[in-house]
């Protein structure tokens, strides 16, 4: 049976950068873009652009723009095969595309001339270079949540202490005050009170102390 994966993202954002608004940081998906192209550096519009899960299998198919542009938000956090058609060049397929939480995954095309049954297959780097957003993020994936030894009666929270610019996840406060005994921490120098935790995309947080998850 296949294990669902789980992410733990801890973002700190540095540098907005102009992009499309559909694919700004999505904090419990990633996003898939490109531009597809002819041989001569052309772009091309109306080309089919497919993605498809490695994992489920599930598809997921758009249309490049009039700059031969293509943007897939929303996307799981997963192994993704990107497929870009058009009548008159040789089909590409750019194979297993990382996708992960609050990262924007690029995949740029240049079409060959040729047969649409011809396929061109390139093997996707195990880690693309993040070119569209500028932030510095930590992912803590589900290998580390089951095996790792997590201390302070295995509080997830206690993770944090692996992420580069967080000072050691600490116990704030009365068991009157935070029941769950949440785990406090400061990021990159910033006031504990800065934080935020989404969980199943829903804001989770304690109104009177907010630096504490619920």
């Amino acid at each position: 049976m296949k294990h669902r994966m789980v992410l733990l993202g801890i973002s700190a954002f540095v540098l907005g950068i102009g992009l499309p608004s559909a694919a700004r940081a999505q904090v419990l998906y990633g996003s898939i873009v490109g531009n597809v192209q002819d041989s001569s550096g052309a772009a091309l519009p109306g080309a089919t652009v497919s993605i498809t899960s490695k994992e489920t299998n599930l598809e997921r198919t758009g249309v490049t723009n009039e700059t031969g542009g293509f943007t897939f938000t929303n996307v799981q956090a997963g192994l993704y095969d990107v497929k870009v058609s058009m009548q008159g060049f040789k089909e590409y397929v750019q194979a297993d595309v990382p996708v992960t939480v609050n990262t924007v995954s690029r995949v740029d095309a240049q079409l060959e001339l040729g047969q649409l049954s011809e396929t061109v297959t390139v093997q996707s780097e195990t880690a693309l270079l993040q070119t569209d957003k500028a932030d510095t993020h930590t992912e803590i994936q589900s290998v580390a949540i089951t095996q790792l030894p997590l201390p302070q009666n295995r509080n997830y929270q206690s993770l944090i202490n692996l992420v580069p610019g967080a000072t050691p996840a600490s116990v704030q406060n009365s068991e009157v005050d935070t029941p769950g005994r949440a785990l406090s921490t400061n990021v990159n120098g910033l006031d504990r009170n800065n934080n935020g935790t989404k969980t199943d995309g829903a804001t989770n947080v304690n109104v009177w102390l907010p630096h504490h998850t619920m």
